[in-house]
């Protein structure tokens, strides 16, 4: 499974693949011939990968709906990493996280990734809204979600909660419920 933009390719961490991010993650840029980058995996994704492998060895159809990793198109360096906090609940809807290396960001990566991994979500069946927060001062996450087509649904503390919905009609109707 991967996924291709006009200038990333994105493909979800295997059991193997977090496997080998957990004990070395240096074997992985020997694995693909990468350039080592120390900015990844960052902390976030260390501290999620035990959990992730245990689900998605109890469950393959895991698979995409945890974390993915972000590569240039022609697979020469990493970009970051971008994912699910795992499958659809009962309502159909799922979360998204991203996060870019500092040196590749501010060159619209993450708003290419969350649209790819977006209309995967949406084709995949069974997804009927992705769900971001993010930290309210965390401004440059705040636009990629807004130019995805997200909306400002709600706010947590200093944590604001953003939806899109499957069409623009589900997006005005979910506005609409939450009265905002």
């Amino acid at each position: 499974m991967e996924l291709k933009t006009a200038r990333l390719q994105l493909f979800p961490i295997t059991v193997d693949l977090a496997q080998t991010l957990m004990k070395n993650s240096l074997a992985f840029y020997y694995k693909f011939q990468l350039p080592w980058n120390k900015n990844w995996p960052h902390d976030g994704l260390k501290a999620l990968l035990p959990m992730y492998a245990e689900r998605l060895e109890n469950d393959a159809e895991e698979l995409g709906f945890g974390p993915w990793v972000i590569m240039d198109e022609k697979g020469e360096h990493v970009i970051g990493d971008i994912g699910f906090k795992g499958k659809p609940d009962d309502e159909g809807n799922i979360q998204i996280g991203y996060q870019v290396v500092a040196s590749e960001r501010n060159f619209g990566y993450a708003s290419e990734a969350v649209d790819a991994l977006c209309q995967w979500a949406f084709q995949s069946g069974g997804v009927e809204g992705v769900e971001a927060e993010c930290d309210k001062s965390n401004i440059p996450s705040q636009k990629v979600l807004i130019n995805n087509g997200f909306v400002h649904t709600g706010k947590n503390q200093d944590i604001l909660v953003f939806k899109k919905g499957k069409t623009v009609n589900d997006q005005k109707e979910n506005i609409y419920k939450e009265g905002l």
